[in-house]
Order: structure tokens, then C-alpha cells, then sequence
């Protein structure tokens, strides 16, 4: 009698979150990463910085250069992966589209029978690649730029992200004492920046509140914002504004090694609605891009 093996299907949903869980047990804010001086992570083949949930991933590696590859990508370039190396994930979209006899299609085939006029549901399918960090690749000349970047160059580009944004709240500082959006009167409260011990802790303090303000019903229109502390859409757009205000210091280049973490109360809350839902963490990293592109003016094209 021949035994039947099944393969257990990988639940990529759940790595990522067990992942992140772990790390807030620790104490430790996953969102609010310790850049590199390096900067922020990307394919070192085609120059792509990561998005949305892979900006979070690819920089909580143990790697001090955020610098990655697939297999693929050093083999053409006449590199190869040095023995006892560890994959990372990269986690994408592939889109399946089904019909109401329960047949599935591929993209082109969809858009033909799109304009056939046939209704087809869109199913979105978490996929993933393995990618490998560039100190772990052999053969390969890795050009590691030294980013040395000075206070006022880092005040200056934070400045041109707020400056840029089309559409912004009114910003205030009639309470000194708080940070703070408030989306019935779309109004962002924020300290004088002499509070603060640094201006890095500044404007990652104000990219978190600016965030929160594109929740706005003009804007991405949000419904975590004005919800009750504890509760899970609350927890959620927490998470969004902190993973959104991390994307920004990224693309800022803030140092911000040693700004504080969030408090307990809040871990606490993020912990509970993480191992409540497993896509929460993915939901938000997705919506923190949005916020992020919309706050830049950023026209991203999502691909399937």
C-alpha cells in the first residue's frame, strides 16, 4: 500500500503575524525600525525600494544592510548564494478572477471577458519569493553607499514632505501639552518643537499625527478614527499611522534609534488585536501605504 503525502500549504498570513507578535512581546515597536545608515530596504537588482508590509519585513532582518536579491537576480548578475544562507519573504498580490460557474482566469483572459460583458468576482491571492540579503551572496561587487546625511539636510526633507502634502489639516499648537489630529475639526495639534529632545523625535511625532489625518472623510476616509482606545479598528489605524510615520522617516532619512517606544497600553493593544487577526498587520501596512502615497503624492501603480 503506497502512502500519500499532502504538503502542508505554507499560511504566510500567519508567519508574518506570529512574527511581529513576537517581537512586540519583547517590547520591542516593529514599525518604528532603527533604519541603517544604509537607508531603507530594497532590491539591490532593480533598485525597488519595498512597500507597504516588505518595508516592514525586510528591515526587521538581522542584516545591517537592508540590500536584497532573489536567487534568480544573483545568478544573472554572476553571483550565487553562499551555502547555509537564510531566505527571506517577500509577500505580493496575484489576483484570480472567477466566474459564476466557478471558473478561474487569468488577468488578459478577465479584461476580454470583461468587455464580453461577463461578471467575474476578483479574488486577491496572497503569494510570496525568497530573496536573499546581499551579504549572503558571493561573486557579486556590492556597491554599499555611505549615507552621511546632516541635521538640517534631514530637517529640510521632512519639511518638504508637509509642504508637499495638497491637502493637509490645519495645523495648530494650541495645546502644548499633547500631539494630537482631530478629525471633527481636521485640525493637527503639535508642541513646539523645542519640547522635544530632538527634531527627529519631532517629526516622527508629526508624520504619525499627519497620517491619522488622512483617515479624514475628505481624504481616505477611515473609519478607525475618533474610535474608542482598546477596540480593534482603533488598534488598526494605530498601527497605520505608526507604520505610516515609519515609511516616511525612511524616505526622510530620520535617525531614529533612540526615540521612545510606544507605551505599554498601546502594545498591549496591538497585541490583542494581532493575534485576533491575522491579516490585521497586512490591512494596515497596505492602508499605510496609501496614506503615505496620498500625503507625497505618490501615483503608484498596483500590478496583480
Amino acid at each position: 500500500m503506497t502512502k500519500s503525502h499532502t504538503r502542508k500549504r505554507r499560511d504566510i498570513y500567519q508567519e508574518v503575524t506570529d512574527k511581529m507578535v513576537k517581537l512586540i512581546e519583547k517590547g520591542v515597536s516593529p514599525w518604528r525600525c532603527n533604519w541603517s545608515k544604509y537607508g531603507a530596504a530594497k532590491n539591490y537588482a532593480t533598485g525597488h525600494f519595498y512597500t507597504g508590509i516588505n518595508a516592514i519585513l525586510m528591515n526587521l532582518t538581522e542584516h545591517p544592510i537592508p540590500f536584497f536579491m532573489s536567487f534568480k537576480q544573483a545568478q544573472k548578475l554572476g553571483g550565487k548564494i553562499k551555502k547555509g544562507a537564510k531566505a527571506e519573504i517577500v509577500c505580493f498580490y496575484k489576483t484570480l478572477y472567477k466566474d459564476e460557474n466557478g471558473n478561474f482566469y487569468g488577468r488578459q483572459k478577465a479584461i476580454a471577458l470583461a468587455e464580453m460583458g461577463v461578471e467575474l468576482e476578483t479574488i486577491p491571492m496572497l503569494k510570496h519569493y525568497n530573496v536573499f540579503n546581499v551579504q549572503d551572496i558571493e561573486g557579486i561587487e556590492i556597491e554599499t553607499p555611505q549615507v552621511q546625511l546632516k541635521q538640517h539636510e534631514k530637517i529640510e526633507a521632512c519639511e518638504s514632505i508637509i509642504n508637499g502634502f495638497s491637502n493637509p489639516p490645519e495645523f495648530i499648537c494650541e495645546n502644548a501639552d499633547e500631539a494630537y489630529y482631530s478629525v471633527k475639526r481636521d485640525k493637527l495639534n503639535m508642541p513646539q518643537m523645542g519640547q522635544f529632545k530632538t527634531a527627529e523625535a519631532y517629526y516622527l511625532t508629526l508624520f504619525h499625527e499627519l497620517v491619522h489625518s488622512t483617515g479624514h472623510p475628505k481624504r481616505l476616509n477611515r473609519d478607525g478614527l475618533g474610535q474608542k482606545f482598546g477596540n480593534t479598528k482603533y488598534s488598526k489605524e494605530e498601527l497605520i499611522a505608526e507604520m505610516g510615520a515609519s515609511f516616511l522617516s525612511a524616505q526622510t532619512g530620520i535617525d531614529i534609534e533612540d526615540l521612545t517606544e510606544n507605551s505599554a497600553a498601546y502594545l498591549k493593544g496591538w497585541l490583542s488585536a494581532l493575534k485576533g487577526d491575522k491579516k490585521l498587520i497586512f490591512k494596515a501596512a497596505a492602508e499605510a501605504q496609501k496614506a503615505v502615497d496620498l500625503i507625497t503624492g505618490t501615483q503608484r501603480h498596483y500590478q496583480d
